[in-house]
């Protein structure tokens, strides 16, 4: 199958690709809901009467049906239950990808293999099918550890950087590791689609650790040029100053001053004119030098008053600062109500607000789907049309 061409502004881009989706937990789910969110259809294959982890990683959001984790990450999916380590199940799994586009799996290495549903044995019958592996590792040394997103990120370098200079390694809010992979996965598969009619079929492979290397970018770059570590600095930014969290009357503020001329309006947005004519930090260089000094000095000012005026009074002058949000603040954001980022629904009875991905097109349209699928919802209505009725029979009587 070939993607759609748009017909008209409400086409989605990926309008009439069908993308298999044997992933679970975050890295394989975010993918496919990227994906998704692009206009394919997902079908989700989850283990019968067992589903995703996440269905049971709390809290729970509609009884003890749906949880807050899966329905972040599964909405507007079709929901199949399939055993794929039995005869039937992967001989129905087979049958589903022979309608497919793409088929996403992030198993262990050698699952799906020992299944017979690896790339090789899927394109025999299906050649232009699009088959994406996200692994922790290639092969290798590391090949069989267990690719989860702390270890991935301790191994990566990426933890090293992260936390106080006095402290300890400290793993990031967010599970970098899994989203940088699934981010990847997306490009990788709509790459594979736009040059398919030329190329047909691929084995796509992403490994969290890969990508979590390759984020090191600039960091990377400084350390093969000092061939020292990079420093843990908090808040603090290694070669620009200040640039750094400061606290203020009634929560956190950061402030990114990145020139000479950011930091000339930071001394007029705070009544202090005078920093400017100082020469300790007259230069950046300078203000590197006297970090400490500087900080404290900013510290007394900012104390003085509460955010919210800081905020206003650097947008004013056009000085790089800003609040820092909690996951209460930022769906309260004024901007991000006006922005076409989230979306409302109603989950049982309870309402959640969905972030969405946040791509826009002048002649296409995004799907904001978020409808939360139950286990095996779908699965009768999907394999119907790729197996025979009897077939389908021996498959239900035996799940």
């Amino acid at each position: 199958m070939s993607p759609a061409a748009p017909t008209d502004s409400t086409t989605a881009p990926l309008e009439g690709i069908r993308v298999v989706d044997c992933t679970q937990m975050l890295s394989g789910p975010f993918a496919s809901q990227l994906l998704g969110d692009l206009g394919a259809e997902i079908v989700k294959i989850e283990r019968p009467g067992v589903g995703d982890i996440t269905r049971r990683i709390d809290p729970a959001i509609d009884g003890d049906e749906i949880t807050a984790y899966f329905a972040s990450l599964n909405g507007g999916k079709k929901s199949v239950e399939l055993d794929c380590s039995t005869d039937d199940g992967a001989a129905a799994l087979e049958a589903l990808v022979d309608t497919a586009d793409v088929l996403i799996e992030n198993y262990k290495p050698g699952t799906m293999e020992r299944w017979g549903l690896g790339y090789e044995a899927l394109a025999e019958t299906n050649p232009e099918l699009l088959y994406c592996s996200i692994t922790g590792f290639l092969e290798g040394p590391y090949s069989d550890l267990p690719a989860f997103d702390m270890v991935v990120q301790a191994l990566s370098g990426s933890m090293s950087i992260t936390g106080e200079a006095d402290g300890p390694p400290v793993r990031p809010g967010l599970p970098i590791g899994d989203i940088c992979a699934g981010m990847y996965a997306v490009i990788g598969i709509t790459t594979a689609l736009g040059v398919r009619e030329e190329c047909g079929g691929q084995h796509i492979q992403v490994p969290m650790f890969g990508g979590l290397v390759s984020w090191l970018t600039e960091r990377a770059g400084r350390t093969f040029a000092t061939g020292e570590p990079y420093p843990r600095n908090g808040s603090q930014h290694a070669s620009l100053a200040p640039y750094r969290l400061f606290e203020a009357e009634d929560g956190w503020l950061a402030l990114a001053i990145g020139s000479d001329r950011s930091w000339d309006r930071l001394c007029v947005a705070i009544d202090r004119p005078d920093l400017r004519e100082d020469p300790r930090f007259a230069t950046n260089a300078a203000r590197l030098e006297h970090r400490s000094t500087l900080a404290e000095l900013l510290e007394g000012v900012i104390e003085s008053t509460t955010t919210e005026v800081w905020f206003n009074r650097f947008r004013e002058y056009g000085v790089p600062g800003a609040p820092v949000n909690d996951t209460i603040d930022v769906f309260e954001d004024e901007h991000l109500e006006q922005a076409p980022y989230t979306v409302e629904r109603t989950v049982g009875e309870t309402p959640m607000t969905f972030v969405t991905a946040p791509i826009s097109f002048s002649g296409l349209e995004t799907r904001q789907n978020r409808d939360i699928p139950n286990l095996g919802e779908h699965t009768t209505a999907v394999l119907s049309d790729v197996l025979s009725p009897s077939a389908l029979r021996t498959l239900q009587h035996s799940t």
